[in-house]
Protein backbone atom coordinates (compact mmCIF):
# COMPACT_ATOMS: atom_id res chain seq x y z
CA UNK A 1 0.00 0.00 0.00
CA UNK A 2 1.25 3.65 -0.36
CA UNK A 3 0.64 7.22 0.54
CA UNK A 4 0.55 10.80 -1.53
CA UNK A 5 2.28 13.17 0.13
CA UNK A 6 3.24 16.75 -0.86
CA UNK A 7 7.00 17.34 -1.06
CA UNK A 8 7.64 21.07 -1.62
CA UNK A 9 4.91 21.30 -2.63
CA UNK A 10 4.89 18.54 -5.23
CA UNK A 11 2.60 15.68 -4.94
CA UNK A 12 4.51 12.22 -4.52
CA UNK A 13 3.80 8.84 -3.84
CA UNK A 14 5.81 6.68 -1.15
CA UNK A 15 5.21 3.50 0.80
CA UNK A 16 3.15 3.09 3.55
CA UNK A 17 4.82 3.60 6.96
CA UNK A 18 7.95 6.20 5.23
CA UNK A 19 9.65 7.77 7.79
CA UNK A 20 11.20 11.05 7.72
CA UNK A 21 14.61 9.79 6.96
CA UNK A 22 14.01 7.66 4.71
CA UNK A 23 12.05 10.32 2.31
CA UNK A 24 15.75 12.74 3.00
CA UNK A 25 17.87 9.19 1.67
CA UNK A 26 15.46 8.68 -1.22
CA UNK A 27 15.79 12.18 -2.29
CA UNK A 28 19.78 11.66 -1.52
CA UNK A 29 20.43 15.05 0.76
CA UNK A 30 22.17 15.16 4.14
CA UNK A 31 19.99 15.60 6.77
CA UNK A 32 22.58 18.08 8.73
CA UNK A 33 22.47 20.56 5.79
CA UNK A 34 18.47 21.33 6.12
CA UNK A 35 15.60 21.53 7.71
CA UNK A 36 12.07 19.37 7.89
CA UNK A 37 8.75 20.88 8.28
CA UNK A 38 5.78 18.43 8.34
CA UNK A 39 2.45 20.01 8.29
CA UNK A 40 3.95 23.46 9.13
CA UNK A 41 5.59 21.99 12.08
CA UNK A 42 9.97 21.89 12.28
CA UNK A 43 10.72 18.32 13.27
CA UNK A 44 13.56 17.73 15.35
CA UNK A 45 16.00 15.67 14.28
CA UNK A 46 16.24 13.16 16.43
CA UNK A 47 12.83 12.04 15.69
CA UNK A 48 13.85 11.58 11.72
CA UNK A 49 14.43 7.86 11.98
CA UNK A 50 11.01 7.67 13.67
CA UNK A 51 8.78 9.81 12.21
CA UNK A 52 5.88 7.99 9.92
CA UNK A 53 4.98 10.05 7.16
CA UNK A 54 0.61 9.70 7.19
CA UNK A 55 -1.18 10.28 3.63
CA UNK A 56 -2.12 13.86 2.59
CA UNK A 57 1.41 14.91 4.74
CA UNK A 58 2.96 17.99 3.63
CA UNK A 59 6.66 18.06 3.74
CA UNK A 60 8.79 20.83 3.06
CA UNK A 61 12.79 20.56 3.35
CA UNK A 62 14.35 23.40 3.90
CA UNK A 63 18.43 24.07 2.65
CA UNK A 64 20.60 26.43 4.80
CA UNK A 65 22.08 28.68 2.66
CA UNK A 66 25.70 30.30 2.66
CA UNK A 67 27.17 33.79 1.91
CA UNK A 68 26.34 36.88 2.33
CA UNK A 69 27.95 40.20 2.83
CA UNK A 70 31.95 40.14 3.98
Amino acid sequence: MSILIYVNGKKEEYPEGTKVMELLKEKKVRPEVLTVEVNDEIVKREKYDTLTLKDDDRVEIIFFMGGGKK
